[in-house]
Formats: C-alpha cells, structure tokens, sequence
C-alpha cells in the first residue's frame, strides 16, 4: 500500500496545480457520498439508537482517515514553495482559530482523562445537563432544571452545544460519574409552641420508609468508587439537624439520594409529612 502511494505521488508530481485541486474536490465529494451511504444504511438497521450513533461516528472517522490516506500522495511532493507556504498558512490558521484548537485539544482531554463521558450528569460552568455526545469541537447535553443550587433531576428538553474549550476554562462538577448519589437537605419549618421531638420522629419514620434501602446501594457505590478515587463517607445514614432561627424550630433532613432522583423524593417526602404533620394538634407548621 505505501509503495503504491509512493509511486502514484511520483506519477502526479508532474500535474499543474489546478488539475490537482479538481482532483481532490472531487475526492472529497465521493468520500462525503460514501459516508452518506454508510451512516444512511446504519440508520435502517434494528440496533438501538446508542449503538446507532457509535457505528455511525466510527464508520465517519474511519472514511475521513482513508481519504486522508488517499488525498496525501498528491501534494506530498509539491514544490517546497508550496510547502512554506502551506507552513506559514497553517500558522496563521492556528492563530486565527486557536478557540477551535482549544476545543480540539479539549476534546482530547475528555477522551483521554475521561472527567465525563455519555450518559453523565455534568454542569460545567453554569450550564448543567445529561450528556448526549461528545464531538471533536462541541459536547452537545440535554439541559436539566436548577434552582438555588439544586439538581432537580428534570430536563428542559433543551439541547445546548458546550465548546470543550470550556473544559480548560470553566469548573466541571460530575454527579453521576464514579459516586453516583448526592446529599441534600429538606428544611421544614415549625412554631417555637410544636412538640419538635415527636416531629423529628415522624421525619425519621417517613425518610426510613421512603429511603428503603438506599444507605447500603450507596456503600456499595462507595466502595467500587474509593478504589479509584479517595472518596470516603462515615455516616451514609440520614439524619436531622435542629437549630432555632428568628423564633422558629428549624429541622433540616439531610438524606442522600440518586443523583437525578431528587425532585421526585423530595415530592413524596413532602407529601408524606403534610399527611402525618396534619394528624398531630401540637404541630404546626411555618
């Protein structure tokens, strides 16, 4: 195969210019109709749609790598002229899109360090979202509500393109990476008059009926996570903290929950405690 390269870049050092670019014009257009024609029968096949997307991505490089091969044998012994001018020509290109080398290079660093890969939860900068792909320039996510630093765990169904160039700019928080669950907080609020001490055990009951068995898949997570990271938690268990604040009893539940779970718990728990809290005369909520 190379000697074949090799002699045709011989043959093709005696060709003018011109004719050389129609050359590789009309390269370029027949590989772009064979990329079609594959990702177009890829598309008609019965495998899932991440399957899908993965075979069409590899068979994409893998025909822009062959043309690459094909398309090089005939400028590779153009005059050196043209050679320093293609030299000086790509440094001034490198200039002009150094935000698209830095998204480049970006996208290296994602595929090699591996700080998120599809399927994660990241927020980066202050866009937070499920991750959909990650291509040579842009990590394209799905965009889930936030509040008040809260992961609500619902998307938007906004699509939003990210330039890995924010990779090497911006924080990255990943919450479903290696440890996949998050703390979190319920602050209910009652009068300086409630019986606080039967409420904080009405809390313990709902959160231990809702929770199931939660404290032990997270220990389990834990562990797989610890042998790659030092990530390492005490207590996993739920808890109440009471504090009193501006002529209140303050209870705050602190729980850990699957990472794009939240909203939904918190729904149900809420739900739980109005329904208990509203049996008991000596509880009153603020």
């Amino acid at each position: 195969m190379a000697d074949f390269l090799l002699e045709l870049a011989l043959k093709l050092q005696t060709v003018s210019v011109l004719i050389r670019i129609v050359i590789t014009l009309v390269l370029i257009f027949i590989f772009h109709l064979i990329k079609k024609s594959i990702c177009s029968f890829v598309d008609k096949s019965k495998s899932d749609s991440k399957k899908i997307i993965k075979y069409k991505k590899t068979a994409s490089r893998f025909v822009n790598i062959i043309s690459a091969i094909v398309i090089m044998p005939i400028w590779m012994y153009e005059s050196r002229d043209i050679l320093t001018f293609l030299g000086i020509f790509s440094a001034g290109l490198a200039f002009a899109f150094r935000d698209v080398v830095a998204s480049f290079m970006g996208w290296l660093i994602i595929n090699t360090q591996k700080p998120f890969q599809i399927g994660d939860r990241i927020k980066l900068g202050r866009i937070l979202g499920d991750v959909l792909a990650v291509d040579w320039f842009y990590t394209t996510i799905i965009e889930v509500i936030e509040d008040e630093n809260k992961t609500y765990g619902q998307s938007t169904g906004r699509i939003t393109h990210i330039p890995n160039i924010k990779v090497l700019t911006e924080e990255l928080v990943n919450e479903t990476n290696s440890f996949p669950f998050t703390w979190n907080e319920l602050e209910i609020n009652l009068t300086l008059k409630s019986n606080w001490k039967k409420a904080k055990e009405i809390l313990m009951s709902i959160a231990k009926d809702r929770m199931g068995d939660i404290e032990q898949e997270a220990k389990d997570s834990l562990r797989i996570a610890s042998k790659t990271l030092p990530i390492y938690y005490e207590n996993l268990s739920h808890t109440i903290y009471t504090s009193m604040e501006h002529g209140k009893v303050c209870l705050k539940l602190r729980l850990i929950c699957k990472a794009r779970n939240y909203r939904n718990l918190k729904h149900v728990l809420v739900e739980d405690i109005l329904e208990e809290f509203s049996k008991h005369e000596d509880i009153e909520l603020l």
